[in-house]
């Protein structure tokens, strides 16, 4: 685009000059003086002009300045923004992750209680045979001491994550009874039951003497 102020002080200097000719000029009507009046309108309607263009192209810079400056602040939130949401989306997937993984080790753990706990269901001394009573202590305690182990590395292994909760306070350990002291146990236990018997006992062979005698 020309530089209208130096168009602008063309234009002025020229029409100076053909303001003083007009007053130069004697006489009323006067084809040359005409002219130039004609020439000075002319060169007054384009100084219009250029003053217009100038005012409008300073408004189409003040526009582009105002929207070059919203571009810069949308690309300073969209980065700012895309940051945060990245962060955020990757903390969640993380999380989400670790949850999923805890969920699972969980449903495993709830799969090993149940199955201990349908063992322990099915142990019921009352129904033990004298003779193999034995063996079925040793058994039961087995499987008490196994669900227990389990137990205790399920209580630790979930101890600092959330499901920590679900086992609820905990005491330590409580120590089984040895070999010698189950044999022990199990010695009082027979001579008891011997003892309790024992009335059932006697009763039923004085039963079976009457019954044959007569």
């Amino acid at each position: 685009m020309p530089n209208v102020t130096t168009h602008k002080q063309h234009l002025n200097v020229r029409a100076t000059q053909l303001e003083m000719n007009t007053r130069g000029s004697i006489g009323g009507s006067n084809p040359l003086a005409e002219d130039f009046t004609g020439k000075l309108q002319e060169a007054q309607s384009q100084i219009e002009q250029l003053q217009q263009q100038q005012l409008e192209v300073e408004r189409q810079k003040l526009e582009l300045e105002e929207i070059n400056a919203a571009k810069d602040e949308f690309l300073h939130g969209q980065v700012e923004l895309h940051e945060k949401l990245s962060t955020a989306v990757t903390s969640m997937d993380r999380e989400i992750f670790a949850t999923r993984q805890e969920l699972d080790e969980l449903e495993q753990a709830r799969i090993c209680f149940a199955d201990h706990l349908e063992k322990i269901n099915q142990l019921n001394p009352d129904g033990w045979n004298n003779e193999s009573l034995r063996q079925d202590l040793t058994r039961a305690i087995s499987v008490l001491d196994l669900a227990e182990d389990e137990y205790e590395q399920a209580l630790s292994h979930f101890s600092g994550g959330r499901s920590a909760s679900v086992f609820g306070s905990t005491g330590s350990k409580p120590k089984r009874a040895s070999t010698s002291s189950n044999d022990s146990e199990f010695t009082t236990m027979l001579c008891n039951g011997f003892a309790f018997n024992l009335p059932i006992v006697v009763i039923g062979v004085i039963a079976l003497i009457v019954y044959y005698a007569g």
